[in-house]
């Protein structure tokens, strides 16, 4: 989906054929879906992408990206939209035996030669949500990572808006209003996110089941309070990001307009077959680039579904035969507090899918889309306090999890043979107590700040420092003058 492409400009036989090409490998998917053709597995994979930052030794963003990342020249790490971020990817595991303590393996193995290489332009690796010390005017051209696909991206964007600038607005503990004039503001939101491969019989329930698992994410993971000195949402990152590149496409029945950056428009009924057509008729090509690749490989349908970020977004890959497969990349976490803290994250949403999933009833026949996507909002704007309707009940979300979601989710993994002690390190030891403390780091940020002022480089030294040692972030310390 991040592949890079060939050029900035589009003509418009360039639209034409790929809107053609993307009509045709539709037609092929559906075929794929009739036809069940999607590959059969007896343990799923999963996997998982952290978005990061590079921060000079005052805890600016470090535009350095570009040479960082030819110095590393690590194939799984890439760039990002600035010169200032970065992802690291993992390769996927089978859902089985210690597979969380081998993600935090490798997570940590990549981290070091990461921060080495850093270290060579006078930066450090930060993995957080929104980073305080950002300020509006470091979101400018100048420092846009100089692939074709962003200023692409930025210009096409820009021409679908048909407008010069684009408008934050949010309100939550305090307010923002700003404008800017490119899409760099998505820069300032930086994700967790998480992939499940799901069997073809099954897709439907696991995508509307990580609908109904997101308010819970959002609450529990929350990493993003801070922007521009604004105390705003517990995860803001949300809201940064729907409206870094808000392009308005079609009206929903509702009156909403149905946007790039979505929770989305309703459940999927059938298949995930819907959420392709809905691409195909709802949202117009941002880069309709002409590729070379067989029809069957469907690679004008997967850049086109790589722009269109829904914060559970459906996923079509290939394995080493060719076979395709599907999967779900949930995008709801922020990154940080630690990899101790992240690991613990992707295991609860695994987890957490299949236990409701699992339901004697379907949970969506129970639950309107309205009411999951009100519960969603509240949850990041609320985070570990929100209140949320479920099954017709209001509940608490921090008691809830610890009664509920949390134990049946950790119950849910060992059943697919998750080993019990990779579990205890990160249920037992991790979530529980990150639920029971009510700390996840936006909650400790704010109570930084809370209690120091607007010093928010003195927050980011104390951060660093217990995310160095991977401690996770229940224990953290809470700030005291």
């Amino acid at each position: 989906m991040g592949r890079e492409i060939k050029g900035k400009h589009f003509s418009d036989n360039d639209e034409k054929v790929f809107a053609e090409r993307l009509r045709n490998e539709t037609k092929i998917l559906m075929g794929l879906f009739q036809n069940n053709s999607f590959e059969k597995f007896e343990t799923p994979m999963c996997g998982l992408e952290i978005e990061a930052w590079l921060v000079d030794q005052d805890f600016l963003p470090s535009p350095v990206a570009e040479p960082f990342l030819n110095d590393l020249s690590d194939p799984l790490v890439v760039p990002e939209i600035s010169k200032f971020n970065f992802e690291i990817n993992t390769d996927p595991l089978p859902l089985q035996g210690n597979v969380f303590n081998h993600f935090h393996q490798n997570i940590e193995d990549t981290w070091k030669k990461i921060q080495l290489s850093a270290k060579e332009y006078n930066s450090r690796a930060l993995s957080i949500g929104s980073l305080p010390t950002l300020r509006k005017n470091m979101l400018s051209l100048d420092h846009l990572y100089p692939n074709k696909r962003y200023f692409a991206l930025n210009k096409r964007i820009l021409d679908f808006r048909r407008e010069n600038e684009f408008k934050l607005e949010i309100k939550g503990r305090e307010e923002i209003s700003e404008s800017f004039k490119s899409i760099m503001l998505e820069a300032a939101a930086t994700s967790f996110q998480i992939h499940l491969q799901v069997p073809q019989e099954k897709a439907r329930d696991f995508y509307n089941c990580s609908i109904l698992a997101s308010p819970f994410m959002a609450a529990i993971c929350a990493n993003s309070p801070f922007l521009f000195g604004k105390d705003l949402w517990s995860e803001t990152r949300i809201p940064i990001f729907e409206q870094s590149i808000c392009t308005k496409n079609y009206k929903r029945k509702e009156g909403r307009w149905a946007t790039r950056v979505t929770l989305g428009n309703g459940y999927v009924k059938e298949s995930l077959f819907e959420l392709f057509l809905d691409n195909l008729d709802g949202y117009p090509p941002l880069l309709p680039e002409l590729l070379d690749d067989e029809p069957s490989r469907l690679a004008h349908l997967r850049l086109h579904n790589g722009t269109i970020w829904r914060w559970n977004r459906p996923i079509l890959g290939f394995n080493n035969e060719g076979v395709p497969h599907l999967r779900i990349e949930h995008r709801v976490p922020p990154s940080g507090p630690t990899t101790t803290d992240m690991v613990a994250n992707m295991a609860f949403y695994i987890g957490l899918t299949h236990f409701l999933v699992d339901h004697d009833t379907p949970l969506w026949d129970e639950i309107p889309f309205e009411t999951a996507r009100e519960n969603f909002y509240g949850a990041c704007k609320n985070g570990l306090s929100a209140q949320i309707k479920w099954r017709g009940k209001e509940i608490n979300i921090q008691k809830a999890m610890l009664d509920i979601f949390i134990p049946g989710a950790k119950n849910a993994l060992l059943k697919l043979g998750v080993h019990r002690h990779c579990l205890e390190r990160y249920f037992d030891d991790v979530l529980v107590p990150r639920a029971l403390a009510g700390q996840n780091g936006s909650s400790w940020q704010q109570a930084f700040i809370s209690t120091h002022g607007h010093r928010y480089q003195e927050l980011l030294e104390e951060y660093y420092s217990y995310q160095e040692q991977d401690i996770p972030v229940h224990n953290w310390k809470c700030p005291t003058l």
